[in-house]
């Protein structure tokens, strides 16, 4: 990952705003955002480094001085924090899930639960949690899925679908 960005950095004079912008979208975040599963159980010092990538990544693209805070940084990329971009698209693997349109070894790790009673927290998507043991089964994508899930859907009192 840093011999990308070493490369791009290399050769910055040779590339458009434009182009920039481009091959950091095709070569740098597909990377970063599609490891969600990964980053879940991932520690803290492997992540901070990933957030250094991503940061060097926005710095590429809009020339921002290395002394810019971050959070400007983000806003000046028009990009959100990492942390948010994988905890997005986390969301956005359940709920595919959800309906059937993830491949199905992802599809198997979610079941919604029935309830036999109408009470007001029936009327949520709640799903089946699995039993786990131990912190490494907590931090399991099949436990950590079903709980992100199921507080995503207090959070927002979500009642039905997301349109899609």
């Amino acid at each position: 990952m840093k011999s990308r960005i070493g490369f791009l950095f290399r050769n910055k004079a040779f590339f458009t705003h434009a182009a920039k912008y481009t091959l950091v979208k095709r070569t740098i975040l597909p990377v970063l955002d599609f490891g969600d599963v990964i980053y879940k159980i991932a520690a803290n010092t492997l992540l901070s480094k990933l957030d250094a990538v991503y940061n060097s990544a926005i710095h590429f693209v809009t020339k921002a001085p290395y002394t810019t805070h971050h959070c400007d940084l983000y806003a000046l990329g028009g990009w959100s924090s990492l942390h948010i971009r994988h905890q997005t698209h986390w969301l956005q693997v359940i709920y595919k899930s959800l309906l059937g349109k993830a491949p199905l070894y992802l599809n198997s790790l979610v079941t919604i639960a029935t309830s036999n009673r109408s009470t007001h927290s029936s009327r949520y998507i709640s799903l089946v949690t699995p039993k786990a043991n131990t912190s490494f089964g907590r931090h399991s994508s099949q436990f950590s899925a079903v709980n992100d899930w199921n507080e995503l859907q207090k959070s927002l009192n979500l009642e039905t679908y997301l349109p899609h």
